[in-house]
C-alpha cells in the first residue's frame, strides 16, 4: 500500500515484478484508508513490467491486491509507481 500523503488524482500504475508475479490481481484506491475501490483488475497478469492505465480517480492510498499467484511462490514486486 502506498500513502500519497494527500488526496491526489491518479490514472496510471506501473508494476515491476520479480519472477514471483500475480496471475490475478486488482489495483485498489482509497481516500480514507478503510474503504477500497477497484480501479483495475485482471485475471491474466503477465509479470515483468505491467503499465496499467485507468480512468482518472482521486485517492490518497493505492494498493495492489493479489487474488491468484502466477508462480509457485508468493507475490514479489520490485517497485510500484503511481502517476497522475
Amino acid at each position: 500500500m502506498i500513502d500519497l500523503g494527500a488526496p491526489t488524482q491518479i490514472s496510471r500504475v506501473i508494476l515491476d515484478w520479480e519472477v514471483a508475479c500475480a496471475g490475478s490481481y486488482s489495483i485498489q484506491t482509497s481516500v480514507d484508508g478503510n474503504t477500497w475501490t477497484d480501479v483495475y483488475s485482471t485475471t491474466s497478469g503477465k509479470g515483468d513490467r505491467e503499465d496499467i492505465r485507468f480512468t482518472p480517480t482521486t485517492a490518497r492510498w493505492v494498493r495492489f491486491y493479489g487474488t491468484r499467484r502466477g508462480t509457485l511462490f508468493g507475490y514479489s514486486l520490485w517497485e510500484m509507481r503511481v502517476f497522475p
